[in-house]
């Protein structure tokens, strides 16, 4: 009998002790979770965003670089291919216009003009005709294309150079034959190579068959590589907040791809550890300000739900000894002034009204 309200007690303890507790760990954790939404989830969030339009600006001005440069090699080749030198299609008349090219602008290393059938015609080196009837360049002008292109590894740089071609039109638009420039992409490739993102960003070059023209990590091999199994070419330019994270050689990386005019492709890529340090820094912090302010509250709680229990469980063993007969005990709660006190002093007025009632029976 006396374990079994030794057990009653015990459980009474249990729920009021911890049940106290228990609310007002929830209470608590409601606004920790709005912090946490506000501190770790929509901060990342914001991160991200920032991270994709870094690249994206990075991107987009490293194109733009790209497109300027292109674009004015072909208002060269078209406003030579417009002059009476180069329409008269006579190679001693061609030669001069074609030299002074190359002595104007240092990174062409030859201008040449090529018939219909593939004949070299003038030429500024001075060297004997060959032909370029097989050449990709000449074969897309023919074709019907504005521009020709092509781009090779050079004999003696060893370093990817590229052929710009237009067509030279005659009276009613006839083709009379195809003006080109050879020349090298020092000048482009630095501009990629110079473009830093933090320690370890980058920018990648590459021409319209997706091999590699220029690299932000170094040198270029003496063949030109092919990238189209490079992971951010798989995207096909459909990149948002949520889809510009990569696997390239088990590694990730954030990247974000642009065309050029000519239909070459930039990447712009960084690791994914670097561009978001910050952001995991960021988060770690907060974790660790969330986890000590739930250990905090959690002690506060249960410190207060001690506090509130504690005296409880003093009057139900009170009332339980004046169930029993007891009627001396002391009840300390008494001085209280809050629900606590005013219960202690509602039992205390109770033993004495079982006292004074016990006391009128005996006088019977």
């Amino acid at each position: 009998m006396v374990a079994d309200k030794t057990t009653d007690r015990q459980k009474v303890r249990f729920k009021i002790l911890y049940q106290i507790l228990i609310t007002m760990f929830i209470i608590a954790l409601i606004p920790l979770g709005g912090l946490w939404y506000i501190s770790i989830y929509k901060s990342k969030q914001e991160w991200t965003a920032n991270i994709f339009q870094n690249l994206v600006k990075n991107t987009e001005n490293l194109t733009r670089s790209v497109d300027d440069w292109t674009s004015m090699n072909l208002r060269l080749l078209e406003q030579n291919a417009a002059l009476p030198a180069i329409l008269s299609m006579d190679a001693k008349t061609q030669a001069p216009v074609l030299k002074s090219i190359t002595t104007a602008y240092e990174w062409i290393y030859l201008a040449h003009i090529i018939l219909p059938d593939g004949q070299n015609l003038g030429r500024s080196d001075g060297n004997p005709p060959i032909f370029y009837g097989d050449r990709e360049y000449f074969q897309q002008v023919l074709g019907g294309k504005a521009t020709g292109q092509q781009v090779l590894i050079g004999k003696t740089s060893n370093k990817p150079a590229l052929t710009l071609a237009k067509p030279i039109k005659g009276e009613g638009a006839k083709n009379l034959g195809v003006i080109a420039t050879a020349m090298t992409l020092e000048d482009l490739s630095k501009t990629i190579t110079k473009t830093k993102i933090g320690e370890t960003g980058f920018a990648i070059l590459l021409d319209y068959k997706n091999r590699l023209v220029a690299h932000g990590k170094g040198a270029i091999a003496s063949e030109l590589q092919d990238f189209s199994s490079h992971p951010a070419l798989q995207q096909h330019n459909r990149f948002d907040h949520d889809s510009f994270v990569f696997v390239e050689e088990g590694k990730k990386i954030v990247a974000y791809t642009q065309k050029t005019n000519l239909g070459w492709t930039l990447i712009v890529q960084q690791d994914y550890q670097e561009a978001y340090a910050a952001a995991e820094a960021a988060q770690r912090n907060a974790v660790l300000l969330l986890v000590f302010t739930l250990v905090t509250v959690t002690l506060i709680a249960f410190l207060l739900a001690h506090r509130l229990s504690t005296p409880i469980r003093n009057l139900t063993s009170i009332a339980d000894e004046i169930s029993r007969g007891n009627l001396g005990a002391e009840i300390k709660e008494t001085g209280r002034s809050d629900e606590i006190g005013a219960l202690a002093r509602a039992i205390e007025r109770m033993g004495v009204s079982i006292q004074m009632a016990f006391e009128r029976l005996r006088k019977r």
